[in-house]
């Protein structure tokens, strides 16, 4: 079968609305540039490696305090501090551009009434994560540095919580931090 970090995810009581995550994302685009005084001349490819303006062209980005949110308000493209333990219910989530666990990269809703059983929740988040790898990441699964992560819903949140969405998590073999976006990352 294949390797994958397995996170159950217990959806009962939504703490957080989804204003707060809109609003945690609507916060995230940081510009360019300023404009006016501060802006870079523009430049011809003759004098961009001579000019002393080309050399300072990276704006630097303040870090942000994570926002935990209830893991219910999670969405593809979500950067993640992983949380503890097996069953969770709220998740740090960060911009991508700072250094950060997992990120989301696909979510599916399974059917059914009743709870299929871990085993069945299991088999299908995997064939479907690693269907889903490729196409958002741009390597594919078996020759990325990246694992894959699941979070499925457990018979409690399923039955009492109409919890039906499995969610796809990448995140580095090595163990070691993610500093941007995994989305076409091709690693």
């Amino acid at each position: 079968m294949y390797s994958a970090h397995k996170t159950s995810l217990s959806r009962a009581g939504r703490i957080l609305a989804a204003a707060s995550l809109t609003a945690l994302l609507a916060g995230c685009a940081v510009p360019l540039s300023s404009g006016g005084d501060n802006a870079a001349p523009e430049e011809t490819p003759s004098s961009a490696s001579t000019s002393p303006a080309a050399e300072k062209v990276v704006e630097e980005v303040e870090d942000v305090s994570p926002e935990t949110v209830d893991a219910i308000d999670l969405n593809v493209g979500d950067c993640l501090i992983e949380p503890d333990g097996d069953q969770i219910t709220e998740v740090d989530v960060l911009p991508c551009t700072q250094e950060h666990d997992s990120e989301v990269y696909a979510a599916m809703d399974m059917e059914g009434s009743e709870y299929p059983g871990e085993t069945a929740v299991d088999e299908a988040a995997a064939e479907f994560c690693v269907a889903e790898f490729q196409p958002y990441i741009g390597a594919d699964y078996q020759a990325s540095v990246l694992d894959i992560g699941l979070i499925t819903p457990t018979s409690y949140s399923w039955t009492l919580g109409g919890d039906r969405e499995i969610l796809c998590t990448a995140y580095r073999l090595d163990g070691s931090p993610l500093t941007n976006s995994v989305r076409n990352a091709q690693i």
